[in-house]
């Protein structure tokens, strides 16, 4: 079991892990809490319809109505579970597909390069693109990664090939 574990060690890592699971944690509640209660300068759920979005899938889970509002609560949960270090594994697993889904948005930056080489964009808007991919979506996937590799213990009893059922009958 590692120090990050044991709530002992003030090694790199255990020091690392906690600065990155606090990172993580107020990034995805404070991301997640601005879809209800606007605090940050991006989309929320009393925007106008029809504004522009990154991409036509985040489109898609507006216009189903609880899409949308279900990867933000994952957010929300996350966050919490993070800053108050608890079922963090869980967590880390649950959340992984809306952080992917994050990332493979933000790293979405083609069109802005494009644009910019067909003269149709500033260079301002594909460093804004490239910024985006870097410090949003790749800092969280890269944070979750790291959470979870320093978590692969709690994960390494569920990566067995053969596993049997339990044995219900022993007390």
């Amino acid at each position: 079991m590692g120090a990050a574990h044991q709530g002992g060690g003030g090694g790199f890592l255990a020091r690392s892990e906690l600065a990155v699971r606090w990172l993580l944690g107020i990034q995805c509640l404070l991301s997640g809490i601005n879809w209800w209660y606007k605090i940050l300068p991006f989309p929320n759920m009393f925007d106008p319809p029809g504004l522009p979005v990154k991409a036509e899938v985040v489109r898609a889970m507006l216009d189903s109505g609880w899409m949308f509002t279900a990867a933000k609560a994952v957010e929300v949960a996350l966050g919490l579970s993070l800053l108050f270090n608890r079922y963090v594994p869980l967590m880390l697993v649950v959340s992984f597909p809306v952080i992917f889904l994050t990332f493979m948005l933000d790293a979405n930056f083609l069109p802005a390069l494009g644009g910019y080489w067909h003269g149709d964009a500033p260079f301002q808007h594909l460093a804004a693109k490239v910024l985006d991919m870097l410090y949003f979506g790749g800092a969280c996937l890269a944070m979750q990664v790291f959470l979870m590799l320093s978590h692969f213990d709690r994960y390494r009893p569920m990566l067995i090939a053969r596993a049997a059922p339990m044995d219900w009958s022993r007390p």
